[in-house]
């Protein structure tokens, strides 16, 4: 098919965006050299420029055009400004006017949600002018943020801050490095201190990991920060830094009494007691001078009581509670508008749709895991999803979270099967969730009509490039192999934390290798202090060591509610992910990434863009 007419397109083009507009002439003063202000944001400048153009040839004309789309850009109009740019013929451009229309072609994939794209766009061989490698930069920068790279974007930040002159426009880049920094979870950022690195950017990075680590040792940054300021006296975040301190001051605030409300009899007793000694390990490795006074109260199976201990708690002088923990009692506190003290419960609500002040929530929501395998999965390029759960329950609720996010995010689930879990063949499953039986009653009907016997390889299907699977360490060692058996080995499998023990057993992870799951820092980088504790004090609760880690997070949380929820970019670097809170004040998890290798999990860190594999990752040992 032959395309349309490029003159003619633009012709049309004019006419339909004009077509509802009064007739007016180019009066407006926008000059055809000068480029476009990025805050002019009109249809009206869109369509002006885009009637000089049809007036103007070759160089000129596209200057204009150009310009057109750039004010369509503005104003989100992005289709439409994607039709003008191909109006543009690349091969005879102006090497300026491609340049532009590469990076307008970015922000247009930016508008459309495809940082990937943009970030090749953003590409360039050849020096740019200043002023184009600051929008270049900019847009960079955006886009690692929303593909998931914010060291990336810090260091795009770090690079832009060279060309910056205007003292207000610098430090509010110094605040986006920060943020995109603040991102990181303490581990990564005190991996990076150790790397070969731009002095610059190494300031900024001992800065945050400064910050990070003072989260549980608030002497820490007053010291830190002192040896910082003396180790980079000229450095560009200075300023920035002396108010580090102060804010510190502001947002942390201990309490005096915390009541601790958990069920410390009855059937959830190994459980709970795994996070009541966390947090009492955590409580006593304190650094801090003072520590809240601490009061555990059994609420057994009590939910229909719940109110009466919260306020024998609050009555006896408790000014911070955490607890309780049967999701039961956490929606009885849910129903008031507003609880006399803070409270961080250790579950969530049901469901949400209004904020009960004061109450806070934290736990180990699957949903989150399912959700982070489907961000992940999406992040590396997969848009086309088989997911395999096992029956029940917990396998409906992992296949949900997974498929509404992946679907939000813009990946089609194109195909969902069960299993049986405990079973040791599952053939059936497998072969159904990849059209595999199709294949196989295609085969049989063949062969009837021909009354032969034929060569026959089974098909898998071909619209799937990536398998969520939800299991437990027996299932998973069963189900992976039998991809490979069912000519789906070179899919990549995603999966959560359930998939993993938590221990090292490479005879039995072989059966695994390849796997991709995510799991907390506390299985993969453990806090030595805490876990060395955990050993020698508490042996009896490594069957539930994550929620001794949960307990852990819960005391050294409470000192830092108000820091989290004073900005989005806030996160609490804990034992059970990098923390955030949302706009419920529900409290989320960003886990870590391995895959088995060997029968061992590699932690591999995602934070560096085209590192898509774990060969630089780290054994667990």
């Amino acid at each position: 098919m032959r395309l349309p007419n490029p003159v003619l397109l633009l012709s049309l083009l004019a006419v339909l965006v004009t077509a509802c507009a009064p007739v007016t002439t180019p009066t407006s003063g926008l000059s055809d050299s000068e480029i476009l202000p990025e805050n002019l944001a009109t249809e009206e400048i869109a369509e002006e420029y885009l009637a000089r153009a049809q007036l103007k040839q070759n160089n000129e004309r596209d200057t204009l055009l150009a310009k057109s789309a750039q004010a369509y850009i503005n104003t989100g109009k992005y289709d439409k400004a994607d039709i003008i740019l191909k109006m543009i013929n690349l091969k005879t451009a102006s090497r300026e006017n491609q340049r532009n229309i590469q990076i307008l072609s970015a922000r247009i994939a930016l508008g459309h949600g495809n940082p990937r794209e943009a970030l090749k766009l953003l590409t360039f061989e050849d020096i740019l002018p200043d002023k184009q490698q600051l929008y270049v930069y900019k847009y960079r920068s955006q886009a690692f943020i929303e593909a998931g790279y914010p060291l990336e974007a810090a260091k795009t930040r770090v690079q832009m801050d060279q060309l910056l002159e205007d003292p207000v426009i610098k430090d509010k880049n110094h605040q986006i490095i920060w943020q995109s920094l603040s991102l990181l979870p303490e581990t990564t950022l005190r991996q990076l201190n150790q790397s070969p690195l731009n002095k610059q950017f190494l300031g900024w990075l001992e800065l945050a990991s400064i910050s990070k680590q003072a989260q549980i040792d608030w002497q820490f940054l007053q010291d830190n920060i002192k040896k910082w300021r003396e180790k980079y006296p000229d450095h560009p975040a200075k300023v920035f830094s002396e108010k580090l301190w102060q804010k510190q001051i502001e947002l942390i605030k201990q309490p005096l009494h915390i009541a601790i409300l958990l069920p410390l009899t009855g059937r959830y007793t190994p459980i709970t007691n795994a996070i009541r000694d966390g947090f009492l390990t955590a409580h006593l490795q304190s650094n801090n001078q003072t520590r809240p006074k601490l009061t555990f109260i059994d609420t057994n199976s009590q939910t229909d009581k719940i109110w009466n201990l919260y306020q024998e708690a609050v009555e006896n002088g408790a000014d911070f509670i955490v607890g309780p923990f049967l999701k039961p009692a956490v929606n009885s506190l849910a129903k008031t508008d507003e609880l006399p003290v803070p409270t961080l419960t250790l579950n969530y609500v049901e469901s949400q749709t209004e904020v009960t002040q004061g109450l806070f929530q934290i736990g180990l929501l699957p949903e989150d895991e399912a959700r982070q395998s489907a961000e992940m999965a999406y992040r590396q390029g997969h848009r086309h999803a088989a997911i395999l759960v096992p029956q029940g329950q917990w396998g409906l609720r992992l296949s949900n979270a997974f498929q509404q996010r992946f679907e939000e995010l813009g990946g089609v689930a194109i195909s969902k099967q069960n299993y049986i879990s405990g079973k040791h063949d599952f053939k059936q499953p497998i072969q159904i969730l990849l059209n595999i039986d199709q294949s196989y009653a295609r085969h049989r009907k063949i062969q009837s009509i021909v009354n032969n016997e034929l060569k026959f390889m089974p098909y898998r299907r071909q619209d799937v490039d990536m398998i969520f699977m939800a299991a437990t360490p027996k299932d998973a060692r069963q189900l992976k192999p039998q991809f490979k058996f069912h000519y789906a080995g070179e899919l990549p499998v995603y999966s959560t934390s359930h998939a993993f023990t938590g221990k090292i057993n490479t005879r039995a992870d072989r059966d695994i290798d390849d796997l991709l799951y995510c799991d907390m820092p506390w299985i993969l980088q453990p806090s030595r202090p805490l876990f060395n504790a955990l050993k020698l004090k508490w042996p009896e609760h490594q069957p539930y060591t994550r929620f001794f880690a949960l307990g852990a997070d819960t005391y050294h949380i409470i000192s830092n509610l108000k820091q989290l929820q004073s900005q989005p970019y806030e996160r609490f670097s804990g034992q059970t992910g990098n923390i955030y809170i949302d706009p419920f004040n529900r409290l989320r998890r960003e886990l870590l990434w391995a895959q088995f290798v060997k029968g061992r999990p590699v932690v591999f860190d995602f934070n560096a863009f085209n590192q898509d594999t774990p060969a630089n990752g780290s054994k667990i040992n």
